[in-house]
């Protein structure tokens, strides 16, 4: 499909600015409206309990990573996380084929047929990762030695690959849950449940047995037992029932495939992508660089939590105004979901790069003296949320393979790049390449989208959250200067916050951002009112 004649970025983004500014006084009834503000209350609904359920995981991750950083050395802990990310490099690849769950579940006639692709999927995920779990293994042994780590190293590789298939039956169970819509069991699984039973274990490890290879048991068996009661919910308040037979079992199979195919051999570029980097760490570079990565990787996620919140449904969503050709409303849901994103992650970056030295203490002395390279990994996440949910609009719009000629190109970018600036520069050089890496693929990535579906996220609205870091960054910087001590982070993230949701407000909004704010808030007021009778 390529994009319709006559249409641009500009004059998409002029149009769309025109109808929202516009949309309060046109009191006909609209069909795009009426579509739009059904995919926002979709959307918001996700966002409602995956927002906070998010900041709840990340501020439990954020503490098991920091109680196994001051409780062990850095270097121990370091091999820990990087057994960890080489573990989690074929766990990415096995999950290539689960988008198909987000991409068939919402549109699928019967429940026979739900439970015959749930099914499916899940054997063959879980086969996927059982597969890699036993080559991980066996090659423990070469990887240690390669790496130039000790029996430690190869003893997490070993735990890791072990446990490798629980961890994917995990994600597997989760997509489905997205699949069907299932926010509250989503988030208490995956934001909720996982994440607290990993900080239990993790503390357990580290302060009673003081044995970090008990912490890598630990944090597979709770991805396993975590997946287990989430099935047994789908089974028991879904009527989710294994299925191989019937409802034309092959074609569906077939089907399946088809769609995931492209994108588990994607996979192998966009795994190399995002965590190419930690194989180089062991070949040119030393396990504390390892937890440095990681750590600075996990604290440069966290800006990403309003695209994670409002991917939580996207794919759902966009899949099926995709299927019934409802083209405007996908474009703009597309806009107004971009722009929350870039004001979100805006006001998460910068008090984070402002007090990097602060941040970076959490996690013990050694990582003090890396502070000047967190704000790479905030640079590098800010770029790949700036045009929103741009990978997921291309699969959601059957593009997988389109997404898979994308990811290649990036790879061999990075191949190219990554091991000339490692050995050349080290450490900086790995993030400087890091940061190439996401910029480069999601500006690629918003090409190809408008070229085939004649959808891109930015209108000249995106410039107000640009302009409202204006003052968010001087207040800080000058809280920084003039309050010494801990309490400067705190009081100067909180000033900069409120200058800039007040430069936001005297900025404006347009309608369609102020139902999406209502509607959020008021499902908010409704949960808390809730929660307190």
């Amino acid at each position: 499909m390529v994009s319709e004649p006559g249409t641009s970025v500009e004059s998409s983004g002029s149009s769309t600015e025109n109808r929202e500014s516009s949309a309060e006084s046109d009191s006909s009834p609209d069909p795009v409206e009426a579509r739009l503000e059904d995919a926002l209350e979709r959307v918001a609904h996700g966002a409602t309990v995956s927002v906070p359920a998010i900041l709840l995981q990340r501020g439990f991750t954020l503490a098991f990573t920091a109680i196994l950083t001051n409780g062990f050395a850095a270097s121990s802990y370091g091999a820990f996380a990087l057994a960890r990310r080489l573990q989690r490099f074929l766990l990415r690849l096995a999950l290539g084929f689960r988008s198909g769950l987000s991409r068939f579940l919402p549109n699928a006639e019967s429940a026979e047929e739900r439970d015959a692709l749930a099914t499916f999927a899940s054997l063959l995920l879980v086969g996927v990762a059982t597969a890699f779990g036993v080559v991980l293994f066996a090659a423990a042994p070469l990887v240690t030695e390669l790496a130039d780590e000790g029996e430690q190293f190869r003893l997490f590789l070993q735990v890791f690959a072990v446990g490798l298939p629980a961890g994917v039956w995990l994600f597997t169970v989760t997509e489905i849950l997205r699949g069907i819509e299932a926010v509250g069991p989503l988030n208490l699984t995956l934001r909720v449940g996982f994440p607290t039973a990993q900080l239990a274990v993790g503390a357990v490890a580290a302060y009673l047995f003081h044995d970090l290879a008990l912490a890598a048991v630990g944090v597979m068996l709770v991805m396993g037992l975590t997946g287990v009661a989430a099935a047994g919910w789908l089974a028991r308040e879904r009527g989710f029932r294994p299925r191989l037979r019937g409802v034309d079992a092959g074609r569906l199979r077939r089907k399946y495939l088809r769609f995931t195919l492209p994108l588990f051999v994607g996979g192998f570029a966009t795994t190399t992508q995002r965590l190419g980097f930690y194989p180089l760490i062991a070949v040119f570079l030393s396990s504390v660089a390892g937890g440095v990565f990681a750590v600075g990787v996990l604290l440069g996620t966290l800006v990403r939590l309003p695209l994670m919140g409002i991917n939580q449904f996207i794919p759902p969503v966009a899949a099926a105004l995709n299927e019934e050709g409802h083209r405007e409303a996908l474009r703009r849901l597309y806009h107004v979901t971009s722009r929350l994103v870039l004001v979100g992650v805006t006001a998460l970056s910068i008090p984070v790069v402002v007090y990097r030295e602060s941040v970076m203490r959490l996690f013990g002395p050694t990582f003090v003296e890396y502070a000047p390279l967190l704000p790479g990994f905030i640079v590098a996440q800010y770029a790949a949320c700036a045009a929103g949910s741009v990978g997921i609009l291309l699969t959601m719009t059957d593009n997988q393979r389109a997404l898979l000629v994308v990811n290649v190109v990036i790879t061999a970018f990075l191949a190219v790049t990554a091991i000339p600036l490692t050995t050349q520069f080290g450490l900086p050089g790995l993030v400087i390449s890091y940061v190439l890496m996401l910029t480069v693929n999601n500006g690629l990535e918003v090409a190809v989208l408008y070229y085939l579906e004649g959808l891109q996220p930015f209108t000249r609205l995106h410039a107000k959250p640009l302009i409202a870091a204006v003052p968010l960054a001087l207040v800080a910087l000058g809280v920084k200067v003039a309050v010494p001590g801990a309490v400067a982070p705190v009081t100067g993230s909180a000033a900069g916050l409120l200058a800039y949701a007040k430069s936001l407000q005297l900025l404006g909004f347009t309608q369609v951002e102020r139902r999406l704010g209502a509607s959020l808030v008021g499902r908010y007021r409704e949960a808390l009112s809730e929660g307190w009778r």
